[in-house]
């Protein structure tokens, strides 16, 4: 339970500084811990830290999005590019340290980063990283304009 409390501080000091605009614990066990917060676009996103996998799920980090879309092909590769060694430190993953993983279930994508060397601060830190990089480096390319608007329900004259 040690790790889920120190996944939750981390968390909390992010809701502390107004990244989150919502952030609860919820269920915490010996076999991990839930955390709630609301984020980008204002949708809450449900994190699930499993202790025996040494796991930490997003359950949908971006929703509507087809499992054989080229939009999902691309979040994939672009995943895998953030565990590259070109990018510097504070923008990569790094592989010794933890795995990336995403799953498409029904058009949400899920995103799990397993701790391989128990630092489980860090995999936290770089958790909410990731997540901030999808909505501002990954969706703001302009190829998702059209699903930007769509799934958000935005103005298309004024989507940001």
């Amino acid at each position: 339970m040690e790790a889920a409390g120190r996944i939750g501080d981390v968390l909390e000091y992010y809701a502390g500084r107004g990244v989150f605009s919502g952030f609860s614990r919820r269920a915490q066990r010996a076999s991990g811990a839930e955390f709630r917060l609301r984020w980008h676009r204002e949708q809450v996103f449900r994190w699930v830290w499993n202790e025996a996998k040494q796991t930490l799920r997003i359950s949908c980090v971006l929703p509507a999005v087809p499992a054989r879309s080229a939009m999902y092909r691309d979040f994939r590769a672009w995943l895998v590019a953030r565990q590259d060694d070109a990018l510097p430190p504070h923008r990569r993953c790094d592989r010794a340290k933890v795995a990336l993983k995403t799953h498409n279930r029904g058009g949400d994508v899920a995103l799990t980063l397993q701790v391989l060397d128990g630092d489980v601060d860090y995999a936290a830190n770089k958790l909410v990283s990731l997540v901030n990089e999808i909505y501002l480096d990954f969706l703001s390319s302009g190829l998702y304009f059209e699903w930007l608007i769509e799934t958000f329900d935005l103005d298309p004259d004024n989507p940001y």
